[in-house]
């Protein structure tokens, strides 16, 4: 009988196919990985803008009450404020509605780099109160603005009777915005009666009786107004996640004790916040006439705006890395970033806040 002939593949066919194969699964993974580049480019710049919608919302609330004392300003103060004996000249300081400090840039801006709290890598130094509490830290070449005001989204609230210099108690037609006394500690309110304002101290609240910590030492009329008091400070600090991130710091007092024991309660506020600078419009009372950092500040009551600017990245994968390092200008070439080369996506974001006390 003559022998049957087996169909199959052979030789070349095969490396054909193979060869076929591979192209197309080149082609597919060239088109998988440029669509991932894509998604993690979009989804990073979505991260970015949530971050910049954060830091506004953030920074904003507590920027409109920037040396709001009710009826007046901190400008108007008649009095220095009765508190006990404070721990440092910063601790609940309302001699200006805006302090800062501008940090040393180091040559490159490491991402969630160690914080620091060598008072001399600001200018000027550092107040103990930030480097005394670990958990204030901030990362070296971040600036650290220091705001007092208004508490945000609070309101003035009526005060009925005359307030006097032997009297330690006022009555208000509203204590609900002092319900909370910064978790049992005293907490720092300011009168006003449009023509002059006083700082004082609230100890305790009973029904619509406010209890102060000592008489003040002016006097104000029928028909003053109270409002509750906030100092909260910005700054970037190594963040939980794996990135650095804008902290905010409220000046607290702990339950218990009096305004000497003052110290700043600290969270995490956004993260993918690299760094932060910030320049301090000085001029006539209009608007500012010049930008300035915060040693150039020869007079912090002069400050009639703010401009703050920060570096923001996105997820790791967004972005093809350079040969060398990443660069950034942040307002001008005397802020100058250099970033280490990574996959990071970043870009700058810019607010301008506007300090004029009782026109916000």
């Amino acid at each position: 009988m003559r022998p049957r002939h087996i169909a199959g593949f052979g030789l070349l066919e095969l490396m054909l196919a193979m060869g076929i194969g591979l192209i197309v699964i080149a082609g597919v993974l060239v088109i998988f990985l440029a669509q991932q580049q894509i998604y993690n480019s979009s989804s990073s710049q979505s991260l970015m803008q949530d971050a910049d919608n954060a830091i506004a919302a953030t920074i904003g609330p507590v920027a409109r009450g920037v040396g709001f004392l009710g009826c007046g300003s901190i400008t108007s103060q008649g009095a220095p404020y009765p508190l006990s004996s404070l721990p440092t000249p910063l601790t609940l300081n309302t001699t200006y509605a805006v302090q800062g400090y501008t940090g040393t840039l180091p040559t490159s801006i490491q991402d969630n780099a160690v914080n620091v709290s060598t008072a001399s890598d600001w200018s000027p130094s550092l107040d103990s109160s930030i480097t005394g509490d670990t958990a204030a830290g901030a990362e070296q070449g971040s600036d650290i603005l220091v705001m007092i005001g208004a508490v945000p989204f609070s309101r003035p609230i009526g005060v009925e009777n005359a307030i006097t210099t032997s009297s330690a108690t006022l009555t208000v037609n509203d204590s609900t915005q002092l319900t909370n006394i910064n978790s049992g500690g005293p907490q720092v309110v300011a009168v006003s009666d449009c023509s002059k304002s006083a700082v004082l101290g609230v100890s305790s609240v009973s029904g619509t009786t406010v209890t102060l910590q000592n008489a003040p030492s002016i006097g104000f009329n029928p028909g003053a107004q109270l409002i509750p008091l906030q100092q909260t400070m910005f700054f970037v600090g190594k963040g939980s996640g794996g990135q650095s991130g804008l902290f905010e710091g409220v000046m607290t007092i702990p339950t218990g004790k009096t305004a000497s024991s003052a110290t700043w309660t600290v969270t995490e506020m956004v993260p993918g916040v690299l760094a932060m600078k910030v320049l301090y419009g000085i001029g006539g009372n209009e608007a500012a006439t010049e930008y300035v950092d915060a040693s150039e500040v020869s007079n912090l009551g002069d400050v009639t705006t703010i401009k703050l600017a920060f570096l923001v990245e996105g997820g790791t994968g967004s972005a093809t890395p350079p040969s060398g390092s990443w660069s950034y200008k942040m307002f001008n070439s005397l802020y100058s970033l250099s970033v280490p080369s990574d996959t990071r996506m970043r870009h700058i974001y810019y607010m301008t806040v506007n300090t004029r006390n009782a026109t916000l």
